[in-house]
C-alpha cells in the first residue's frame, strides 16, 4: 500500500540549482487569491481609497470582466479548480463539506487533523476539508490494490507539473485551499497551521521567526520543537458578538477585520524569508480575507472594507519587494477570487410589480440587541432599469437546516418508509438568523422555527435551552431498518450535497419533490449514472454532467441543490442575497449558490506576459487560471477543462475578436401540479393540514434553467461557461422539456 505522505526531503539543494541555473528563462508568477472578493469592488466608491494597488492592476493590466467561479461556488471546490484546471467531475474532489465514509476504514490507517487529534471515525459524518491534514488523510493513492486507490484528485496539478520540471514553488496562506495547491508537499509551504519542509521550519526558527502554533504536529514526535516564546502568530482576533447571543456578530459596532493580523504575518514571512531567498518561479498566496470577514459580518460592513484595506497593503508590499530584489519587471501577478459573496437574507418571489420581496423584515441593532424592524425601499436602477429592493438595517433571517426540514416534512417513499436526514451537526441555537423575530425584535415563541427548552438540547454553558433545530448526528447504522430510509446531507451554505447510501430511486424522487415545493431551494442536479435519463428520471431536474459534476468513479453526491439567491436585493449597500444551508452554524454572509452574485468573481492579471490596459469582455473561468500559468511558465497541462487565456497574453496571435460568444439556455422538463410553500425557512409537515396556511397560491409548477455562454475560437474550438442557474416556479404548466446539452470542451 502506498499512502500519501509529506516527505522530509531537504529541497534546498534543488532550490539552489534552480536559482542559479534555471532550466528556462520564463518569468515568475505570483497567484494571489483574495478569498471571496466580489468583482464590484472595482467600482465601489466606498472601497476606492482603500484599494489603490488593486485598482492600479485593474487599470494597467488585464481586467477579466466576465469571470466565472466553478460551481458549486465553494472555496475548496475552486481550490481544486485552481490546482488542476478542471471541474470537480474530472478531478474527483468536491469540497467544502464532504461525506467520505470510506476513509474511516482501518485499511487506510489513522487520520489526524492539524491539531493532532484522531479523526478517523469523524469521516462517518460529513467533514469540513479546510485542514491540511484532512486533505492528506483523503489522499490515499494505491498502485497495487485498485479497490484502495483513493488519490485526493484523479488528475495531475499545476504545481506537481512545475516541480517535475525542477521549478521552485511556494504556497502561503489559508489552511486548506492554500495547501491544496501543493498537497504532496513538493515545495515550500506556510499555511495557518504548519511550515514545510523541516529544514525550512528550522531555518525560520533560527532567524527567530515565529511559526504557526501547530507546526510541531506536521512532524514526528520530537522532530521539531517550537520555541517557548513562539506564541500563536496565526491566531484570529475575536469576533464582536451581539450582547443577546454569542451565535452571531454585531456589525453595528464592529469596525475591524479579525483576520488581518494572521494574513499580515504570513505575508511578512513570504516577503522576507521566501521570495528573496528561495526565488520561487511559482508562488500561490491565498488569504482568507475578505471572505472570512464577510462570513462573520456580511459584505458591505465596515469590517469588510477593513479587510480590503489590509489585503491591498499586502499587495503593495509585494510590489515593493519585487522591485527591491530586482524582479518586478519579470513577475506576473494574477489576482483572483475563488467566488464572490452574498448577504444572508430570506427573500420571496417578486411582487406583482416585479420587485423583490423579503420574507421577514430587516431590523435595527441597539445596544447589542435586535430591536425594531426597518423599512425597505423599491428602486429602479438608473442604468439597467432593473427593479431592486434597497434594505435598511440588519438581517434576522435566511438560515435553513436541510436535515431538519427534510426530517420534519415526514416524507415517505411509495413503500411507506419515512425519510430521515442527518448532517452530522448538533443542536442549533440560532435565534438571530432563523426568521423568528417579532416586529419589536423580540423572539416569536410561537414560530415553527422556535423550540422551547425541553431537555433535547444543552448549550455550551450546560444549560437546558430553547433551540432552533435538534441534533442530527449521523447514526452508526445508516441502513434502512425499522421503516426508516436514512440519507446524509453535507450542508455547504449556498448548496447542499445529498448522499443516498443505497441509491434508491424512490428516495431520490421524494427528495426532488421536497426541494421543488420549498422555495428556499433553487436548481436541482441529479446523478444520471445512478438514476439514468429516461421515463424514471425525475421531471424538473438537470443531470450532474450538464455542469461537469458527474465523476467516472461515482465520487459525486447523488444530488446537488443550490439554495435560492436574489441579485436584486441590496444589503449594506451591496446587491446579492441568498438563503444559507447549515448544519447548525450561524453567519451573516455566504456563497456556494449557482446565482449570478456568487458565480461572477474577480480575475485580474498584470506583468510582462500580459497585455496592458485591457478590458477582456470574453467569458473566462477559474478553471482557466492553471493552464494559463502553465503556458506562461513554458509547459502544458494536458486535457484540462479550462483553456489558455490567449487573448490576454502578449504576442499570442489572439485578441478578443478571435472568438465569438453564443448564449445557450438549457432547461429541464417541467414538474407540474405541485403544492408549493412560501419560504418560511421553518419545518413544514407535508402530511398535516397545518401546511395549507403556507401554500403559495400563485405557484404550482417547477423547472430548472441553466444559462451558459459558449466561447468559440477562430479555429472552432469550443468552451462552455456556466453563467448561472435557477429554479423557475410559476402558475400553470410551462411547455419545456429536458434539452440535450453537450458541454464537453473539444480541445485544450
Amino acid at each position: 500500500m502506498f499512502n500519501s505522505c509529506q516527505t522530509n526531503k531537504n529541497i534546498s539543494d534543488n532550490n539552489s540549482q534552480n536559482m542559479n541555473t534555471k532550466k528556462n528563462d520564463k518569468n515568475y508568477v505570483i497567484l494571489f487569491v483574495w478569498d471571496g472578493l466580489r468583482p464590484d469592488v472595482l467600482t465601489d466608491l466606498k472601497a476606492k481609497k482603500l484599494i489603490p494597488n488593486l485598482l492600479y492592476i485593474s487599470e494597467n493590466g488585464v481586467e477579466f470582466k466576465d469571470n466565472h467561479s466553478a460551481y458549486p461556488t465553494f472555496t475548496m471546490n475552486n481550490a481544486q479548480a485552481f490546482a488542476t484546471g478542471d471541474y470537480a467531475g474530472k478531478s474527483g474532489f468536491y469540497g467544502n463539506n464532504l461525506y467520505q465514509p470510506w476513509r474511516a476504514n482501518k485499511e487506510f490507517g489513522v487520520a489526524t487533523n492539524a491539531s493532532g487529534n484522531n479523526i478517523t471515525s469523524t469521516f462517518l459524518s460529513p467533514i469540513f476539508t479546510e485542514d491540511y491534514k484532512i486533505l492528506k488523510a483523503l489522499d490515499q493513492p494505491n498502485n497495487i490494490q485498485a479497490n484502495l486507490d483513493e488519490p485526493l484528485v484523479q488528475v495531475s496539478t499545476l504545481l506537481q507539473e512545475a516541480q517535475k520540471l525542477g521549478m521552485t514553488t511556494a504556497v502561503i496562506g489559508k489552511s486548506g485551499p492554500a495547501f491544496f495547491q501543493d498537497f504532496r508537499s513538493g515545495g515550500y509551504i506556510l499555511d495557518e497551521n504548519h511550515v514545510w519542509p523541516l529544514s525550512f521550519a528550522k531555518e525560520l526558527q533560527a532567524k527567530n521567526v515565529k511559526l504557526p502554533k501547530l507546526t510541531e504536529n506536521a512532524y514526528n514526535k520530537g522532530e521539531f520543537i517550537l520555541a517557548l516564546d513562539n506564541g500563536n502568530p496565526t491566531a484570529s482576533d475575536p469576533i464582536i458578538r451581539l450582547a443577546e447571543s454569542k451565535e452571531i456578530s454585531d456589525p453595528s459596532i464592529a469596525t475591524n477585520s479579525p483576520f488581518n493580523k494572521k494574513n499580515e504575518y504570513m505575508a511578512d514571512v513570504f516577503l522576507n524569508h521566501i521570495l528573496p531567498t528561495k526565488l520561487p518561479q511559482l508562488s500561490v498566496v491565498w488569504l482568507r480575507n475578505p471572505d472570512s470577514t464577510q462570513h462573520a459580518y456580511g459584505p458591505g460592513t465596515l469590517p469588510y472594507y477593513d479587510a480590503l484595506r489590509s489585503n491591498d497593503l499586502i499587495l503593495g508590499d509585494i510590489n515593493k519587494k519585487l522591485k527591491e530584489i530586482g524582479i518586478y519587471d519579470k513577475t506576473n501577478i494574477i489576482i483572483v477570487s475563488d467566488h464572490a459573496h452574498s448577504n444572508i437574507v430570506a427573500t420571496k418571489r417578486n411582487d406583482s410589480e416585479g420587485f423583490p420581496q423579503l420574507m421577514y423584515p430587516m431590523h435595527d441593532i441597539a445596544n447589542g440587541k435586535i430591536s425594531n424592524k426597518t423599512s425597505s425601499e423599491k428602486i429602479v436602477h438608473s442604468i439597467s432599469n432593473q427593479k431592486m429592493l434597497f434594505t435598511n438595517g440588519y438581517s434576522t433571517s435566511g438560515t435553513i437546516r436541510t436535515a431538519d426540514l427534510i426530517s420534519k416534512a415526514q416524507l415517505k417513499t411509495p413503500s411507506g418508509n419515512i425519510i430521515a436526514a442527518y448532517d452530522g451537526g448538533g443542536c442549533s441555537f440560532n435565534m438571530p438568523m432563523s426568521g423568528i423575530r417579532n416586529e419589536d425584535g423580540s423572539i416569536n415563541i410561537n414560530s415553527l422555527g422556535y423550540n422551547p427548552a425541553d431537555g433535547s438540547c444543552i448549550d455550551d454553558s450546560k444549560k437546558n435551552s430553547a433551540y432552533t433545530s435538534p441534533s442530527y448526528l449521523v447514526p452508526n447504522d445508516i441502513s434502512n431498518k425499522n421503516g426508516v430510509n436514512k440519507i446524509v446531507v453535507a450542508a455547504n451554505g449556498g448548496s447542499d450535497y445529498i448522499y443516498i447510501p443505497n441509491h434508491d430511486i424512490n428516495i431520490m424522487k421524494s427528495l426532488v419533490n421536497f426541494f421543488q415545493r420549498r422555495q428556499e431551494y433553487s436548481v436541482i442536479f441529479v446523478d444520471e449514472n445512478r438514476y439514468p435519463i429516461g421515463e424514471n428520471f425525475p421531471r424538473g431536474v438537470l443531470p450532474l454532467s450538464y455542469v461537469k459534476l458527474e465523476n467516472k468513479d461515482g465520487r459525486n453526491p447523488d444530488m446537488v441543490i443550490s439554495v435560492t439567491s436574489n441579485p436584486n436585493v441590496i444589503v449594506n449597500g451591496l446587491p446579492g442575497t441568498e438563503f444559507d444551508s447549515t448544519d447548525g452554524d450561524t453567519e451573516r454572509g455566504d456563497h456556494g449558490t449557482f446565482g449570478r452574485t456568487d458565480v461572477h468573481n474577480t480575475l485580474l492579471a498584470f506583468g510582462p506576459d500580459f497585455n496592458s490596459q485591457m478590458k477582456n469582455n470574453l467569458p473566462t473561468g477559474n478553471v482557466d487560471v492553471a493552464p494559463t500559468i502553465a503556458n506562461i511558465l513554458g509547459f502544458k497541462l494536458h486535457n484540462t477543462d479550462g483553456r489558455i487565456l490567449y487573448e490576454a497574453i502578449k504576442n499570442s496571435g489572439y485578441n478578443q475578436e478571435s472568438y465569438k460568444i453564443e448564449p445557450i439556455t438549457v432547461t429541464s422538463s417541467s414538474s407540474c401540479e405541485l403544492e408549493i410553500y412560501e419560504p418560511t425557512t421553518h419545518p413544514i409537515n407535508f402530511n398535516l393540514n397545518s401546511k395549507n396556511r403556507f401554500i403559495d397560491p400563485e405557484l404550482n409548477s417547477y423547472y430548472s434553467q441553466l444559462n451558459n455562454k459558449m466561447l468559440i475560437s477562430k479555429e472552432g474550438i469550443k468552451h462552455v461557461y456556466f453563467d448561472f442557474a435557477e429554479a423557475k416556479r410559476q402558475k400553470d404548466c410551462p411547455n419545456v422539456g429536458l434539452a440535450l446539452f453537450h458541454n464537453s470542451n473539444n480541445n485544450n
